[in-house]
């Protein structure tokens, strides 16, 4: 069983993604910008403070991890935003995002021999990449001429990123997030075809569906859109 180091755990997802983990008897370290009180405390969760977009910050929270023991990087990192609505004025940087990716990848080369790092598991989004002509028309409007525009280049380039980087990954593309309980998965290619015209999925079912992800080699090197 490989432990996990998350990125992005105070996050909304990430917050369930860290449950997920611990839940199914992973050790977990995570790296947070300040000391957070709101995280769940465990025997094995492994808090390290350090900022996401610094590959040094990184690098030491992946030399804390536990020894022998393989890794597998989760980021649920995103644009945070001036509310919960997903089309509300980003208040990240353009290209925080990318940065972290970047942050990650250099680490977790200058940790190679001494850490053993099996993949990295990122959630990026429905519409990156060659989903996004499956997207409906009122979404790929919205994404093109909304305050979306900034979340969608930056995940843009961390896709990018990600596949010319040295890991093996998976690159997961939720569709539009609900809250509600965990509910089954359907997986589709990742150009989504065949996916209807309003696709959702609870967050539940995503923070599940990563650990899945990590856990075994199913979708390795693709980038599946998923659905409830």
């Amino acid at each position: 069983m490989p432990q996990i180091f998350l990125i992005g755990a105070t996050g909304r997802t990430g917050k369930l993604v860290l449950e997920e983990a611990l839940t199914r008897g992973h050790a977990v370290t995570v790296i947070v910008r300040k000391p957070n009180t709101s995280l769940l405390q465990h025997a094995d969760l492994n808090v390290v403070t350090g900022d996401p977009c610094n590959p040094t910050d990184i690098e030491k929270a992946l030399r804390s991890t536990k020894s022998g023991v393989p890794v597998v990087i989760i980021s649920t990192l995103g644009q945070t935003r001036t509310s919960g609505n997903p089309w509300a004025a980003p208040t990240s940087p353009a290209g925080f995002m990318k940065a972290s990716a970047s942050a990650v990848l250099a680490a977790a080369q200058a940790v190679e021999g001494s850490v053993q790092i099996d993949k990295l598991v990122v959630m990026s989004m429905f519409g990156i990449g060659d989903s996004f002509k499956n997207l409906n028309f009122l979404l790929r409007w919205t994404m093109r001429h909304s305050n979306m525009v900034q979340t969608i280049e930056d995940q843009t380039l961390v896709d990018e990123a990600v596949r010319k980087g040295h890991l093996p990954f998976v690159l997961i593309r939720p569709a539009l997030l609900t809250e509600g309980d965990a509910a089954p998965v359907k997986v589709y290619s990742s150009s989504a075809e065949g996916v209807g015209i309003m696709p959702k999925v609870s967050v539940k079912s995503v923070a599940k569906f990563l650990m899945d992800a990590a856990s075994k080699g199913d979708w390795d090197g693709t980038s599946p859109v998923i659905t409830n």
